[in-house]
């Protein structure tokens, strides 16, 4: 009956060895399964500063872009105030050379009313005046 105990014992204890082997088995797969996640996971978080030293490169390359964009912005508006300025100077120079050039130039309606008029005007009455007295008229 000892032997029957210890035969059940011994096939008990097989059995469990058997049970513990397909365990380690199943652990040894598993340790690899996990080295094999630890590598993946060591490249993907070094993915991932490289992406963030990425999207910082990008962030700061944005403000740059935004601050040449806004000078460029106020420089546009400083030079369509000067060329407004610049504008309204023209203008004036032109009236200011219209006036000039008015004073210097020979308006003959205004010479012919004021002087001419009154040179024919004169000399023919007085000869228009001679021809009556001569004819007696």
């Amino acid at each position: 009956m000892e032997n029957e105990k210890t035969g059940e014992r011994l096939a008990s204890v097989e059995t469990e060895l058997k049970n513990q082997n397909s365990r380690l088995t199943n652990m040894e797969k598993d340790k690899e399964l996990l080295y094999r996640m630890t590598v993946v996971s060591e490249q993907q978080q070094k993915m991932n500063e490289n992406q963030q030293i990425q999207l910082n490169k990008m962030d700061e390359t944005f403000n740059n872009i935004n601050i040449n964009l806004t000078k460029l912005n106020m420089s546009q508006d400083e030079l369509q105030n000067n060329v407004k300025t610049i504008g309204k100077r023209v203008d004036g120079i032109e009236e200011d050379l219209k006036v000039e050039s008015d004073k210097g130039s020979i308006k003959f309606n205004e010479i012919f009313s004021r002087y001419l008029m009154w040179w024919i005007m004169i000399p023919t009455l007085i000869i228009g005046a001679l021809i009556l007295l001569i004819l007696g008229l």
